[in-house]
């Protein structure tokens, strides 16, 4: 469910940041993912896994759930998890994973829709939703990201990079970008404390 909201209490920090040429505030922090990691082997299913566990913390942060989409202020009361995948040519596409209570059949439902993406081609969207942008690069370690963005859509994006073994820990370099009209630092710190603590009550 979704609602237009016109008395946004920082509605004119929003216009203010919304003149910006950049008016996200992106922060990247070092998260131990461990426990996600572990769990993720085991029902093969890593990257819908870590999107699950960080959306469900994020979900716990009111000022994540607001979105500026068509020029409009959106509050939602749940957003779900959208993944941007690789296809085997190279090329990339999208799509959403309806968040549920049930970490099993969320991971059944995410193999399932990342399969008719990979067979289809075509990106699986519902605009109905509210969606946060899931991404992750694999391949190599990051200090610091900035993705591309537009002003005009303000809808929260979260990328993670390789994973990193220290002493028997699964490590990932997180970038979690957000409209400043929305968010703070102080935001942003919620949202981690939320995220370890999500992961920390993770039982393989």
């Amino acid at each position: 469910m979704k609602e237009v909201r016109e008395d946004f209490k920082r509605k004119e920090l929003f216009d203010w940041y919304g003149t910006k040429t950049n008016p996200f505030i992106i922060v990247t922090t070092k998260l131990d993912i461990t426990n996600i990691y572990n769990l993720g082997k085991k029902y093969q299913c890593c990257y819908g896994s870590i999107g699950y566990f960080l959306v469900r913390a994020l979900n716990r942060v009111e000022e994540f759930k607001y979105q500026y989409k068509e020029g409009k202020i959106i509050k939602y009361d749940i957003v779900h998890p959208n993944y941007t995948q690789m296809l085997d040519d190279g090329t990339i596409g999208f799509f959403d994973v309806p968040l549920t209570d049930d970490y099993e059949n969320f991971v059944r439902d995410f193999k399932r829709i990342e399969k008719d993406f990979k067979e289809s081609r075509k990106s699986i969207l519902n605009d109905e939703i509210g969606s946060i942008w899931l991404s992750c690069i694999p391949w190599f370690h990051f200090s610091g990201l900035i993705p591309p963005f537009d002003g005009n859509v303000g809808i929260p994006q979260l990328i993670w990079d390789k994973f990193d073994f220290i002493d028997g820990r699964c490590y990932v370099n997180l970038m979690i970008m957000a409209h400043h009209g929305f968010v703070d630092g102080f935001h942003i710190g919620k949202l981690i404390n939320e995220m370890e603590k999500e992961i920390a009550s993770i039982e393989g």
